[in-house]
């Protein structure tokens, strides 16, 4: 965990910069020593609207490239369509494999 802490915080620091608040970060980490790190707000459905948006800024050990996406989730079905996506730069992984 040690290894990929300055990852995390670079990508909570673009998410902080980049997303209204208030955000939640989520941490996966796998056996192959791949991780990724996802920050999101979530903008709730409205009282006469099903649909809720989701901005997400995200990280893949794999991909090495911090990401942003802007979503709409149907609060009904909890199907999620991705309207918008865009690259915020390059992190390299900093775990050896």
């Amino acid at each position: 965990m040690e290894a990929i802490g300055p990852v995390v915080d670079e990508v909570i620091d673009i998410a902080r910069q980049k997303l209204k608040h208030p955000i939640k970060v989520r941490l996966w980490t796998w056996e192959d020593r791949e991780f990724k790190v996802r920050v999101k707000h979530w903008y709730p459905a409205g009282a006469n609207n099903r649909y809720g948006y989701e901005a997400i800024v995200q990280y893949h050990s794999d991909r090495e490239v911090v990401e942003g996406f802007f979503a709409e989730r149907d609060t009904e079905t909890d199907d999620l369509e991705v309207l918008l996506e865009t690259e915020f730069g390059r992190l390299p992984d900093p775990v050896e494999k």
